[in-house]
């Protein structure tokens, strides 16, 4: 009798709880990536170094997504390509960032092609990499539905990829793929622009970054 009170009343209150914690979810960062970016600080700092894509989009549209522990900076600018920021670099390094977003690859496609794209790349992540414990996500980007520059920016998406795994704290978010696999009837861009999503095509990006953050 007593064992079958002990259950009821002290046993099942404390299975119940912790069923409930475990079925729980948020939008707050997982703890692989609380510590990413600093472990249990108060403050995770983003900075966002991109392009048009970046900067017509308001940074995709983190500052709203992410939750309010996030400062997020972007300070894309249209038409820049890797060269242009490498030239800027000091406006990138003057700001204390975390996690560096960097969404580039549009402009290099039509300007440089394929031509010293990773070795750019590697230049940028080495100026951002000023401490060892920042993060870097690199972007493979849209391919666009200009069909001059869309199996260049294939071939440095490749490139991007396989900087994950031969350069410490570096990731990517698959933009690429995301597009690409979404179905021909829902239209990403505008009819008169063939580079630049639109509103649909910006917030699959946003979403796409907000659960690499995340962890979810």
């Amino acid at each position: 009798m007593n064992e079958r009170f002990l259950f009821r009343t002290v046993l099942v209150p404390i299975f119940s709880f912790l069923f409930c914690i475990g079925c729980y979810h948020s939008d707050h960062p997982t703890n692989h990536y609380l510590s990413l970016l600093g472990g249990l600080s108060l403050e995770k700092r983003i900075t966002i170094v991109g392009d048009s894509l970046g900067q017509w989009s308001d940074g995709f549209g983190l500052r709203t997504k992410l939750p309010l522990e996030f400062k997020i900076t972007d300070i894309s600018v249209a038409g820049y390509t890797t060269e242009d920021w490498l030239q800027n670099r000091n406006r990138m390094t003057e700001i204390p960032t975390d996690l560096w977003i960097i969404e580039l690859g549009t402009n290099d496609a039509m300007v440089y092609g394929t031509s010293g794209f990773e070795s750019r790349t590697l230049e940028l992540i080495s100026i951002l990499q000023s401490s060892p414990i920042t993060k870097i996500l690199l972007t493979t980007i849209p391919l666009t539905n200009m069909s001059s520059i869309r199996e260049i920016i294939r071939s440095n998406n490749q490139i991007l990829r396989q900087l994950k795994g031969t350069k410490p704290n570096v990731d990517f978010v698959e933009i690429e793929l995301l597009f690409e696999s979404n179905p021909g009837e829902i239209p990403l861009y505008p009819v008169s622009d063939p580079i630049h999503p639109n509103q649909l095509g910006y917030e699959l990006m946003g979403e796409a970054y907000r659960k690499k953050i995340l962890g979810i």
